[in-house]
């Protein structure tokens, strides 16, 4: 039988209404673990291989026990209570009780050997209530998972299919096949014991207080928490199988987008310089030949002073005009090249001015969720009904304040 998982009740740190303090001292104590140290026994290492493959800071991981409790995804622990029997028939003050203490403690010797991916942190037998029974707590993990998120991650339904429950319909899902099992260990006990296992369409729910009307109800609602946990559980596998599949596309999106930006950007300076190209292209046309083809001989007889104005200065005129268009496209190449150089700088700083933005942005949108989730929490502890009262008496309180204030600024304006 699941139970809600009560660390505080197993270990006694309070005593409720149907324990009996004076036999609290003949409970056993099997393991009691701190759960944070066996999440850092359990997942430091994957967390810190899953942290060396982000790019992002923000997707890293800094405690996967906090990560969990502030999360939907997975339950921190689950917790099996294991009952043999009723008060009726193995009342803790009687022989069968006695019996029932030994039968469960022969039943808990194994319980971690034959569910080697539900580590136990918590195991309690409890003597000093109206019949022996077990509180058995664990983290059920997986490891090699080759999905997205950590190698080694917490999800009891693959923990159980590790250990050979495949599921399949609701009936004979991959937890109340392993319930099933674990039935069938405890009958074999009993059957060591000469006893018989007396299979029942219903069994009993372990309760603090054993009234009926309560007792119903919890029925109802370990019901529906298991359907819902069960449900939890195939959707987070249905969002981890998506969001894998979903980042693979963005990834190749990413790709091509970035593949087609670097192709428009060479395009438009290609374009650009196109010209500038031509035109020194065409000049180096025109004067690519050896200097003793372009510079014209003397004729004879040829006086220096008619060499000088009919052949010389014609030719240096068109060196001057060369040197004066390579002059002009070397600083209309550089007015370019300054222009990209600024328009480049000025893009840097506002990406790293939007970057900074974003992180605080992040930073505030993650204090905003956890004060919504710790918000729900005392909600739901307090119910409804209460948080309401509150919230009028705060809003009543603030209002008084507010008037009050108006009050003291229209006295201060007249005197």
């Amino acid at each position: 039988m699941r139970g809600p998982g009560s660390l505080n009740h197993n270990r006694r740190s309070f005593t409720a209404e149907n324990v009996d303090p004076e036999r609290s001292s003949l409970n056993v104590v099997y393991r009691d673990e701190p759960i944070q140290k066996v999440y850092h026994e359990l997942f430091d290492e994957a967390v810190e291989r899953y942290n060396a493959k982000q790019k992002r800071k923000d997707r890293c991981i800094n405690d996967y026990y906090e990560h969990l409790r502030t999360g939907k995804q997975e339950k921190l622990f689950h917790e099996l209570i294991v009952q043999i029997g009723n008060k009726d028939d193995m009342g803790v003050l009687t022989e069968n009780g006695a019996l029932a203490k030994e039968l469960l403690d022969e039943y808990m010797q194994g319980f971690q050997e034959r569910n080697q991916t539900l580590r136990v942190f918590g195991a309690f037998l409890h003597m000093d209530e109206a019949t022996p029974h077990l509180h058995i707590d664990f983290v059920p993990y997986v490891s090699g998972w080759k999905g997205k998120g950590l190698e080694t991650k917490v999800s009891l339904k693959q923990a159980l299919k590790a250990l050979g429950f495949a599921g399949g319909s609701k009936r004979e899902s991959e937890l109340n096949q392993w319930i099933n099992a674990e039935k069938e260990q405890i009958a074999a006990v009993m059957e060591r014991h000469g006893i018989e296992w007396e299979q029942k369409s219903t069994h009993e729910e372990h309760l603090s207080v054993l009234d009926f009307k309560k007792q119903e109800r919890s029925k109802e609602v370990a019901a529906l928490e298991a359907a819902k946990q069960e449900c939890q559980t195939d959707l987070t596998e249905m969002q981890e199988q998506l969001e894998t599949v979903q980042t693979a596309v963005d990834a190749a999106e990413q790709r091509v987008q970035k593949a087609e930006q670097t192709y428009q950007k060479q395009s438009r300076e290609l374009n650009k310089l196109a010209p500038i190209m031509e035109g020194l292209e065409n000049l180096s046309a025109q004067y690519s030949q050896r200097p003793e083809e372009w510079v014209p001989e003397a004729a004879t007889f040829e006086t220096a002073k008619s060499y000088r104005e009919k052949k010389a200065m014609p030719l240096i005129q068109k060196l001057v005009k060369v040197l004066f268009a390579l002059h002009r496209k070397y600083w209309e190449v550089k007015d370019e090249r300054d222009k990209y150089l600024h328009f480049y700088q000025d893009e840097k700083k506002a990406t790293h001015h939007l970057s900074q933005r974003l992180k605080e942005v992040k930073a505030e949108n993650e204090q905003l969720y956890a004060m919504k989730r710790d918000f729900g929490r005392v909600w739901n502890y307090f119910g409804a009904e209460k948080m309401q009262q509150v919230i009028g008496l705060i809003r009543e309180r603030e209002q008084t304040a507010d008037r009050s204030q108006k009050k003291n600024r229209q006295n201060s304006v007249e005197l």
